[in-house]
């Protein structure tokens, strides 16, 4: 039988060849034969042995190359910025790849942060085939919840009268102590206003 020229088969994922055909001068058209599998799903490069036999004694024989090679990176995954107002934790995404399925990224990065500020993570996403994506995530810490108001009891004296520092609770720091440009002790017969800040 005519030798053919096979094409070579490639796949990212995975390749299958088909059975190619020849022509015979007496059998008209032959059929190809192998023992090889006609699918591979791990990357590399395979042969196929190819053999077409006439009926009549007559084989000839040839050989196909299957190559599976995944080109194709991981998709980029579109990461929400993580926000927080004492401490913020990201949470491990993943994404998608067209061979791997799920791919789950990876850092080097901390995910949890408890100072005041705005972070960055940069994650890579690898399908193990090679191919890797890089996605940036924001991280912000901002505290915009002012602490509680006290109500705070009016201070009292026949001679003298003498404020305590008084404190309040807020949602990060807990215990805040007040602070005053104003005088603690007042010894005037009158009435004062101390004005606190925390």
């Amino acid at each position: 039988p005519v030798v053919p020229v096979l094409t070579t088969v490639t796949g990212e994922c995975s390749a299958t060849a088909t059975v190619p055909s020849t022509t015979d001068n007496c059998a008209g058209i032959v059929v190809g034969s192998t023992n090889d599998p006609l699918t591979y799903s791990a990357q590399g490069t395979y042969t196929i042995h190819w053999t077409f036999d006439d009926g009549n004694g007559n084989v000839s024989t040839t050989t196909q190359t299957v190559v599976v090679k995944d080109v194709t990176a991981p998709v980029v995954p579109v990461l929400a910025t993580v926000t927080g107002e004492c401490s913020a934790t990201a949470t491990v995404p993943s994404t998608t790849d067209n061979c791997a399925g799920m791919v789950v990224g990876s850092t080097n990065d901390p995910l949890t942060y408890s100072a005041q500020g705005t972070y960055t993570i940069h994650w890579s996403f690898d399908d193990g085939n090679g191919n890797v994506s890089t996605a940036t995530q924001t991280v912000m810490v901002k505290d915009i919840t002012a602490p509680i108001v006290p109500v705070l009891a009016t201070v009292t004296g026949e001679c003298s009268a003498t404020a305590t520092v008084p404190s309040t609770m807020d949602n990060c720091a807990g215990v805040v102590v007040g602070s005053t440009n104003d005088p603690l002790t007042y010894s005037a017969q009158g009435t004062y206003t101390i004005h606190w800040s925390f």
